[in-house]
């Protein structure tokens, strides 16, 4: 942190603080994360506070030593914070909180958005019940938005609760590792791109285009509700490759990497992932992270010739049946 106070002013909105402020009962009280508004903070568990500006007496900008992807703090801490930045740039309609687990409630499209992510101290996580009555609680929840009750399980911390599902006659419908590297230098993906006859484009919003090659249009309203870069490769005008590079502060949160069926195994995946590379680096991300169904041995082993490495493994285990896979 530095050792200076400075004036609360638009130009800190997106910078981590720590806010002192007067407090009622004498004394004074902090807040520290990154200043969301004039008037809110979001801490680093995701919690936006509001706060009122006429209570401060010191405004400390933090000057964060950035630490490496996935080193520093202890692995539960680490899993949170990257399962939570996916939510944020992945946001579902809806979260129902109970307890600390996150139900998260969307329009049935992808496991991420439709799913409880258990969170809390393993090995079930925290949510204010017994496990019985809160899977029982869940199941109305679900059952009240007209969808299956999907558990994200992140492993290896709630493993156990892992091994009660399945006991308990749940299935497990993807098994999945979340990969993550840290960014260096750009690549020169414009004469790869020039080699493979293809063209990179890059804009703030996807088009119907990019929505239809994966018939993603009813994601639409999920991919919109955080700011993003839509990276597409396209071959004679037409696109045949299409990935959503998210940043967070210092972090791109890459989803919907597809590659036409015709024209793969042309190296063509591995340019479309050192472009969103270089879009993260010029939107000011240090650190990139993505998620990879684990029997997709082709793309971990790309991911990892790029540099990706596993922080964790997560689980979506479901009671009923669905024709539904998406990480």
């Amino acid at each position: 942190m530095e050792a200076r106070s400075t004036a609360l002013g638009p130009e800190l909105i997106g910078r981590r603080l720590t806010l002192r402020f007067h407090d009622a009962a004498g004394g004074y009280r902090d807040l520290v994360g990154v200043l969301e508004s004039m008037t809110t903070i979001r801490k680093r568990n995701g919690e936006v506070i509001a706060f009122n500006p006429d209570d401060l007496a010191i405004v400390h900008p933090i000057e964060d030593v950035i630490p490496r992807a996935g080193k520093g703090a202890p692995l539960s801490l680490r899993v949170a914070e990257l399962e939570e930045l996916s939510t944020r740039t992945w946001p579902p309609h809806q979260i129902k909180n109970l307890g600390s687990w996150k139900c998260r409630i969307s329009n049935g499209r992808t496991f991420r958005a439709n799913s409880v992510l258990v969170t809390g101290a393993p090995p079930f996580g925290e949510s204010g019940l017994n496990l019985e009555h809160a899977i029982t609680a869940v199941d109305e929840m679900y059952r009240e938005a007209q969808l299956p009750t999907v558990f994200q399980i992140c492993l290896p911390l709630y493993q156990e609760f892992n091994d009660y599902l399945i006991a308990q006659g749940w299935s497990e419908k993807v098994g999945a590792a979340f990969l993550i590297k840290d960014l260096e230098m750009s690549a020169d993906v414009e004469n790869l791109a020039l080699s493979s006859s293809v063209e990179i484009v890059n804009t703030d919003q996807p088009s119907d285009a990019f929505l239809a090659l994966h018939d993603d249009h009813s994601l639409r309203s999920i991919m919109m509700a955080h700011p993003a870069r839509y990276i597409t490769l396209t071959h004679d005008g037409e696109i045949i490759a299409t990935a959503r590079v998210a940043i967070s502060e210092t972090w791109a949160i890459v989803t919907r990497l597809i590659v036409a069926d015709t024209f793969r195994k042309r190296g063509l995946a591995r340019l479309l992932m050192l472009a969103c590379m270089n879009s993260a680096i010029e939107n000011g991300a240090m650190k990139m992270a993505l998620q990879v169904d684990q029997s997709n041995q082709d793309a971990q082993a790309l991911y990892e010739k790029l540099g990706f490495r596993v922080h964790h493994t997560y689980r979506f285990i479901q009671r009923a049946e669905t024709s539904e896979c998406a990480c």
